[in-house]
């Protein structure tokens, strides 16, 4: 498969994002939007993309199919496909939960919590998938604008 992009070209769709905010530091430049964040080493000029929302106490490396998805769509639509992939897994969790809770100790007060929890993150969800529908098959100028595309 031809790709479209090289992650130089990534790195440079990430620095002129408005929407995505500067995190430098000592040695490197970086850009974070949607816990995604890419990494640009200034001694070796290394570029990576990590998932902040995975991995615990640790930033989590892409996998090449993630990576691929990044070079085949660019920066933001890749920032979208792998947040609503971030929302599913949580979805999933919290899915988890809510049943466990039900067959368990059904506490409201935690059952009520874990559906609020899942509503906040269908509506991050929606309006991701908005974006990248957008993205996709196209709208106004306006519009695109007023979503910070």
């Amino acid at each position: 498969m031809k790709l479209k992009y090289k992650l130089e070209d990534i790195f440079n769709q990430s620095v002129k994002d408005d929407y995505a905010i500067s995190v430098d530091g000592m040695g490197y430049e970086a850009r974070m939007v949607y816990g995604i964040k890419i990494i640009k080493d200034l001694t070796t000029e290394n570029i990576e993309i990590l998932n902040t929302t995975q991995g615990g106490d640790y930033y989590k490396s892409l996998n090449e199919y993630e990576v691929d998805i990044f070079l085949e769509k660019g920066w933001r639509q890749g920032v979208y496909m792998l947040s609503l992939s971030n929302y599913r897994l949580k979805l999933d969790l919290i899915e988890i939960k809510i049943h466990k809770e039900i067959n368990g100790r059904s506490s409201i007060k935690q059952i009520k919590t874990l559906k609020s929890q899942r509503e906040r993150i269908l509506s991050k969800y929606t309006e991701i998938n908005n974006k990248l529908n957008i993205i996709n098959y196209g709208s106004s100028k306006k519009n695109k604008n007023k979503i910070g595309i």
